[in-house]
């Protein structure tokens, strides 16, 4: 028997799944002349004739945001990875099957990040094998319990894993901006990797409120449902209004995955009660 659970994720599997498009596409014509334009845009947010002031030591070389970008993305198609196994057999097995075709779904997209930066990054002389992730990343420190263990917390955990990895590849728009020439091949990849990211934001943000009925929405209602949002020196843009996103810079987004960098022992894939504190400001 049909319940309204079931008729709703019908209704809305075609809005949370085809508006997000999957995967990268590759670097055309049009999409290295568009960076030009996204240049000159991404340059008047975020530079001064200064140094900017989030700026901490030296600049991070074209390679060197390649493999921290590749780092974020390995972490985030392990994720989906684990998601995409306790929606088999584990703690998400009763996720509505929307949920569970929008972590497959997401999960193939950030393979596909990996994959395509890893061939970026050996054309830019470095080596993809040397990027490298715990088999069994410590993401329970996230929420500080599993976020596997039911469908409200991993959609939660999903939210702020999405957000983030917006906010990073924003972070890095400047510094790839100032290495001129070397770097637009990377750029435009970023900024197309970055959209992507984005959707899969809104899309979590969506499930969360149709089928969670949580307080929230694809957009950024309130400066505080995002990181990072507060306004930055060296920038006019008031980062602290809701119609602007904020950006993180590699040494903030680091900080915040280095608990999950710490190997821990995978978790049971029994349920749990899942719980009802607010979301963290600056995620965990």
């Amino acid at each position: 028997m049909k319940t309204s659970l079931d008729s709703a994720t019908q209704q809305i599997g075609k809005t949370v799944l085809g508006g997000f498009d999957r995967g990268l596409h590759r670097l055309t014509a049009a999409a290295q002349a568009a960076v030009m334009i996204v240049s000159f845009f991404f340059g008047s947010l975020f530079l001064a004739p200064a140094a900017p002031a989030y700026a901490q030591g030296s600049v991070p070389t074209p390679q060197e945001i390649v493999a921290y970008a590749l780092t974020l993305e390995k972490l985030e198609a392990e994720f989906y990875r684990r998601a995409i196994e306790a929606a088999t057999s584990g703690g998400l097995a009763t996720a509505p099957q929307v949920a569970k075709d929008a972590i497959r779904s997401y999960g193939e997209d950030e393979m596909q990040h990996v994959a395509d930066l890893s061939t970026l990054l050996t054309s830019l002389g470095g080596n993809p094998n040397s990027v490298t992730i715990p088999a069994n990343p410590n993401f329970t420190a996230i929420l500080q319990r599993d976020p596997f263990a039911n469908p409200a917390d991993f959609l939660l955990a999903g939210q702020y894993v999405e957000d983030l990895g917006v906010a990073a590849y924003k972070g890095q728009a400047a510094n790839l901006q100032a290495a001129g020439d070397a770097a637009k091949t990377v750029l435009a990849g970023a900024l197309e990797i970055h959209s992507v990211e984005a959707r899969h934001a809104a899309g979590i943000r969506y499930l969360r409120q149709v089928l969670l009925n949580a307080d929230i929405r694809p957009w950024i209602r309130n400066p505080q449902e995002v990181i990072y949002q507060e306004v930055r020196s060296g920038t006019p843009i008031p980062f602290a209004s809701a119609a602007f996103d904020g950006f993180a810079t590699m040494e903030e987004v680091l900080a915040l995955v280095g608990p999950i960098l710490q190997p821990t022992q995978q978790s049971s894939s029994s349920q749990s009660t899942p719980s009802t504190q607010p979301p963290v400001r600056a995620l965990w």
